[in-house]
């Protein structure tokens, strides 16, 4: 049973992208949290991971927000 912080952050992380798996291993390329299986349909972050992903969170929400920001100026 994941903890109760990894369900909304494993939801935050689903609404980002959809998992990507190398189809063996249950884990995200893209983010490198854990999913629910190989095949990747949800993101299940581990309770030492959740630091981690939300850091990885709050730095796409930035990136993201200077990519508006650029594209806006042109």
């Amino acid at each position: 049973m994941p903890p109760d912080d990894a369900v909304p952050t494993g939801g935050q992380l689903d609404e980002d992208h959809p998992p990507e798996t190398n189809g063996r291993m249950a884990v995200c390329r893209r983010c490198g949290s854990r999913t629910d299986d190989p095949a990747g349909s949800h993101h299940v972050p581990a309770e030492r991971q959740l630091d981690r992903v939300r850091d990885w969170l709050a730095a796409e929400s930035k990136r993201l927000d200077i990519k508006r920001a650029l594209e806006a100026r042109r």
